[in-house]
């Protein structure tokens, strides 16, 4: 039976029989009092009749409540409770459990599993027995580990019980995090309550159903469960390798002598794992409760690629096996780990570097240190080069070896200056220093904190392997506390005060990363950090008409303008001259006249698209795709476009994704990390049709969900996207969203043409960037100072102000051709054609019915004689009909894809037909009706 109730969607109620069913299986044979609580009253009640429970849980989802919730132990009746209770009040343990959220609304955490498939797949990695229950919560899943009997807990064994469900999270979290994945384990406590199967998940404003997806026979002792845990944890923490038997102190192999400590064993208690693996480029990805931490490998852009401390071994567990020299599936100590990054794996070199060091013996006295240091320095001075290269590593520990020495390099000289000797008062500190001074390269963006590393310094890491791409000029790169920390102590003389006889003296140390969180934890209380809303390498117009020319942060628009070393851009004047226009235009048109563009129109709207990127803040963002097209290769496409990325900076990818999910991921990265306003795609092929780029040509924000994460990414599409192609067919929502440029040679073999004006163009553009940043803003400025004419509007949507204004300038500057003129513009109908064809293939099959895209997709005609067809396969659109014949499930497996035509198509009419979305079926799949003029 089942009951609609408050707050119910359409499909998704509560059970009451399955509710029963629920509390019967969990705690039917239990000793002590059920506990029913809910969402804003976790005190709940407690109840000794699984009937009366199963009321208040019904009487719960009338109210509409949000999520409902059964404790995973009973109650002891020996005592009085009030609420639901600590684990000390448990009375029996029923059952072993896991609470995996998976990506979705509600989920805020980054790197969850990104459906119920990889969720299972996290509790096999585990080595654990199979569950006897999977429960999905609508919005997770409950594994569920039966007992055969209900556990009875008491004073004596409560504690042994704590360690089990404590010691099943860790694993459960080290098995997600083998698979990139993150696993909230503040879940193994023993009055923890899970969601009631045959109740309503309504979370983040939705319905869903909480329901048992699978079960088996299998019960389990608490003996087995021990032993599975011991198994599994003996797996995760291997026994470590015993240290070398070389003692550097005394120069040869042996046994070391009473009271002396290997370097190995004393640096695996002093050293940090940030200074082991944040010089190999290693990041921290986060830090859980009991300070297991996660990393990402160096080269990757985010996700777990190893742990340190798991299961509290203090140790290194590699998951992947890209971290090359540490192996994957490998575990290491602090030393080992060394050993392997910085000496190749020779832990005997290791151990001496360490033992030249200062590890294994006592700590040399700092201010002899600090004298040694000076005295290296006058002995650097006297001698005009160094007798011979360097024999031992720098002296950070954690730093490898230079395989070869500079020429000349002088020692590193400290000075006390920041006091770190409390994190509190160093925390002070960074409160006012961030944003400023030395860390004046830090920026608040959003809700988080950056720096902007140029390309070639440390920080700025590609974001791609493939080396015909390039990221451009600059990136914006957030800032953990490891990191921070990491550039504080290399940037300032951190000190912290140390007893020496009667006195204090400053010992060198390192700054605090719990200092460094507070701060990055609330970017918003720090008073000097400015507020980044972009990153220019030329100058551009604000939005009043003057121009940002001085280097560095530009209070009024937010920007921080960095230009590249080098580049001179000549004063602009106010109110140009007839003779500066004439002279800008000049040297633009000379720069373009090599070019066989198609009419004076085409030449115009590149032209346009080269002042976009100074525009920005006159008339913001969107602004449509720049399509750069010829008729065959060697024409110069790509060299037009690169002349643009040239002038201003800019981001190029060798091909553009064919997957649209691929797709997604780049421009995500792109918009997030890289700075330069130009980005080509180079050489499309074929159709250009692509939802995803229909979508991001639309608006000034892009939002997305990187792959694995619940958290959306927000950036500001303030880019002018640029593709490059023979004979594009540009289909699709791109025509309406698309400006061109063609380019025709009319001739054979273009490539080998000779005699342009200019030979060598693009070292040419390189010399006179400066020049021709000059001229271009001298059109803006020209347009400006006669009063921003604009001609007559020719269209109402989102594009219509840039292009008015850009050809507003080009018309002052006296330049032929109109910008986005009708005769350079794709011809649309191609793309409504084929949704005409679908939609009536749709109507002729279900007429008025309604129907979701998985139901649409089964009865496509998939050549079989079993199962009958109603819509013919030629029906599709060619985009999803290409994404099916890919697709080992056929039609069937591309929902996904349909859904998101569909819903980006609604309401649009081809051949007298569109369709519309009428509500969600009790899958929560959103069903679909197709709409005719007469019954709109």
């Amino acid at each position: 039976m089942t009951i609609t109730t408050a707050g119910s969607a359409a499909g998704v109620t509560i059970d009451p029989a399955a509710v029963r069913r629920w509390l019967g299986i969990l705690h039917g044979d239990s000793p002590g009092h059920v506990h029913i609580c809910s969402t804003d009253d976790w005190s709940g009640r407690i109840f000794g009749d699984l009937d009366a429970a199963t009321r208040y849980v019904t009487h719960l989802d009338h109210e509409g409540r949000e999520g409902i919730y059964l404790r995973i132990t009973t109650l002891r009746t020996d005592r009085q409770i009030g609420g639901r209770g600590g684990a000390a009040d448990s009375a029996a343990l029923p059952a072993l459990w896991a609470d995996l959220d998976l990506a979705g609304p509600g989920h805020a955490e980054q790197d969850l599993p990104p459906d119920e498939a990889a969720g299972r797949a996290v509790i096999a990695a585990t080595g654990l027995p199979d569950p006897t229950i999977w429960v999905h919560s609508g919005g997770g899943l409950y594994p569920i580990w039966l007992l055969t009997e209900p556990h009875t807990l008491t004073d004596d064994n409560l504690d042994q019980a704590k360690t089990l469900a404590r010691d099943w999270q860790r694993i459960i979290e080290h098995a997600a995090a083998s698979l990139g994945w993150r696993y909230g384990r503040g879940v193994g406590d023993l009055a923890r309550v899970l969601r009631i199967p045959g109740t309503v998940n309504r979370k983040a404003g939705l319905a869903r159903p909480c329901r048992i997806v699978g079960a088996r026979p299998d019960r389990y002792t608490v003996e087995q469960l021990v032993d599975a845990a011991a198994a599994a944890t003996a797996r995760i923490t291997p026994p470590a390798p015993a240290a070398p038997i070389l003692n550097p102190l005394v120069g040869g192999p042996g046994d070391r002598p009473d009271g002396q400590v290997h370097p190995g064993e004393d640096f695996n208690q002093r050293a940090d794992w940030s200074q082991i693996l944040g010089p190999a480029g290693w990041r921290e990805h986060y830090r859980s409760d009991d300070d297991v931490t996660y990393w990402t490998r160096p080269g990757k852009p985010t996700g777990i690629s190893a742990s340190t401390n798991a299961l509290g071994t203090d140790r290194l567990h590699i998951f992947t096996t890209s971290a090359a020299p540490l192996e994957g599936g490998e575990s290491y100590s602090k030393f080992g780990a060394y050993a392997a990054l910085h000496f190749g794996g020779d832990h005997r070199e290791a151990a001496r570097a360490l033992g030249r060091q200062g590890y294994g013996s006592p700590l040399p006295d700092p201010a002899e240190v600090q004298a040694a240091m000076l005295r290296d320095l006058v002995g650097y001075l006297d001698q005009p080069t160094p007798a011979a290269p360097p024999s031992t590593p720098p002296s950070d520990p954690a730093t490898p070896p230079p395989a070869a020495a500079p020429a000349r390099k002088p020692p590193r000289i400290w000075a006390p200056e920041v006091d770190v000797s409390n994190a509190a008062v160093a925390a002070d500190w960074l409160r006012e220093e961030a944003g400023q001074a030395r860390l004046a390269g830090l920026f608040r963006r959003v809700d988080a904190v950056v720096h902007t590393p140029r390309e070639g310094e440390d920080g700025y890491v590609p974001l791609t392997d493939n080396e015909l791409n390039i990221d451009g000029p600059a990136q914006i790169r957030p800032v953990n506390d490891s990191s921070l920390a990491s550039r504080i102590t290399y940037t300032y003389g951190c000190f912290r005060w140390t007893k020496k006889g009667d006195e204090d003296i400053p010992t060198q140390a390192l700054f605090p990363r719990s200092a460094a969180r507070t701060a990055l934890d609330v970017p918003d209380m720090l008073p000097n950090l400015r507020t980044l809303r972009g990153v220019i390498h030329t100058p551009v117009v604000r939005a009043d008409g003057s121009l940002v020319e001085a280097p560095g942060y530009d209070p009024a628009t937010g920007l921080l303008h960095l230009p590249e070393p080098g580049l001179v851009v000549p004063r602009v004047p106010d109110k140009p001259t007839d003779s500066d226009i004439r002279d800008a235009v000049k040297l633009l048109l000379e720069m373009v006249d090599g070019f066989p563009f198609v009419s004076p129109h085409f030449r115009a709207n590149y032209l346009g698209a080269l002042l976009t990127p100074l525009l920005r803040m006159l008339t913001p963002p969107p602004y449509k795709l720049h399509a750069i097209e010829a008729h065959q290769p060697g024409s110069g496409k790509t060299l037009l476009a690169n002349l643009a990325r040239h002038i201003h900076g800019g981001v190029f990818r060798a091909e553009l994704p064919e997957d649209d999910a691929e797709l997604r991921k780049q421009i995500t990265a792109i918009l997030s990390i890289t700075t330069g306003p130009v980005v080509i795609l180079d050489n499309v092929s074929g159709a250009l049709k692509s939802s995803t780029l229909a979508g991001l040509l639309t608006t000034d924000l892009w939002d997305d969900r990187p792959l694995g994460s619940t958290s959306w990414t927000r950036s500001t599409n303030d880019r002018i996207w640029t593709v490059t192609g023979n004979n594009i067919s540009i289909g699709g929502d791109l025509p309406r969203r698309t400006i061109r440029t063609v380019i025709d040679p009319g001739r054979p073999n273009p490539e080998l043409r000779v005699g342009f004006a200019i030979e060598n163009l693009e070292t040419w553009v390189k010399e006179r960037r400066g020049e021709l940043l000059h001229a271009l803003l001298t059109l803006v400025r020209a347009w400006v100072a006669a009063g921003k004419p604009l001609p007559a509007e020719q269209a109402s949507d989102s594009y219509a102000r840039w292009v008015r204004t850009v050809d507003g300038i080009l018309t002052v500057a006296g330049i032929d051709g109109q910008f986005d003129h009708a005769s350079t513009q794709v011809e649309v109908g191609t793309d409504d054609d084929e949704w005409a064809l679908f939609l009536a293939a749709v109507y002729k099959a279900y007429k008025d019915r309604i129907w979701t895209a998985k139901a649409l997709l089964g009865d496509v005609d998939t050549g079989s004689l079993l199962t009958p067809a109603l819509i013919p396969a030629d029906a599709l659109p060619d985009e999803l009909a290409a994404k099916a014949a890919k697709n080992p499930k056929g039609p069937t497996g591309i929902a996904k894809s349909l859904g998101w035509w569909l819903r980006n198509r609604e309401g649009r009419w081809a051949g007298g037909l569109a369709v519309r979305c009428v509500g969600k079926d009790g899958d929560g799949s959103k069903e679909w009706q197709i709409r005719t003029e007469q019954n709109r």
